[in-house]
């Protein structure tokens, strides 16, 4: 039985490993590539940067997914891929390319607590 390499993404094309597809034992030269899988070798990146598959072709794009984000409005710490309703308009970051101006890197000023009257 034949195999051939394939690259696997997650839910958001995110380049995560890459892996093998097997033939189809009753469909020769059919391959069981598995779900979320590229059968195109995805471009290297350099570090801080990570391929991305778009539905057709690989982009490389920065990589934000290990840092904790702020929505910059509210100092509230934004969730990957989490709708923000922003101005009556849902938007989401998924981690990849640059960050958009309504996150923050910066947290909240810590508030002082309130004066408890004994």
């Amino acid at each position: 039985m034949k195999t051939k390499d394939v690259f696997q993404t997650d839910a958001h094309g995110f380049f995560m490993y890459p892996t093998m597809a097997h033939e189809l034992n009753l469909s020769p030269d059919s391959f069981n590539v598995p779900y979320g899988a590229v059968e195109k070798a995805p471009p290297a990146a350099k570090e801080g940067s990570i391929p991305k598959w778009d539905g057709s072709a690989w982009t490389v794009v920065e990589d934000h997914r290990n840092l904790k984000l702020y929505i910059a409005h509210n100092g509230a710490e934004y969730q990957f891929a989490s709708a923000v309703d922003l101005d009556g308009e849902s938007v989401i970051y998924d981690g990849g390319g640059p960050i958009p101006s309504w996150l923050t890197e910066t947290p909240p000023a810590p508030t002082s607590p309130a004066p408890v009257d004994e």
